[in-house]
């Protein structure tokens, strides 16, 4: 067991479920301090709800390492590795798509 893996996946996976239900952005300074006029723009409850998921696929990746023995050196490293791609590609798609945009 991989105890430092453990606490980053359990920290992580918390915190995907807190931002996927939309109550993650509130404590965030940026989105207090950013103009009531820009925050009108942004459907923030599936924005929240999309970097939850990415953050608690993270978290959940962090607990295979941590708990299970098989999941370990070059399986956690594609792993991260396929994450960061999907990561990405997310960040590309929430810049293009206008679905976090509000009309």
């Amino acid at each position: 067991m991989d105890y430092t893996c453990i606490f980053f996946g359990v920290l992580f996976t918390l915190g995907g479920f807190v931002f996927a239900t939309g109550n993650g952005h509130s404590h965030l300074s940026a989105w207090k301090n950013m103009p009531p006029e820009e925050k009108e723009k942004i459907a923030i409850v599936p924005l929240c709800r999309n970097i939850g998921e990415i953050i608690a696929l993270n978290g959940i990746i962090f607990l295979l390492k941590g708990l299970w023995a098989g999941f370990s050196d070059h399986w956690f490293v594609g792993a991260m590795v396929a994450w960061m791609i999907i990561a990405g590609f997310d960040v590309w798609y929430i810049e293009k798509s206008q679905r976090y945009r509000k009309k």
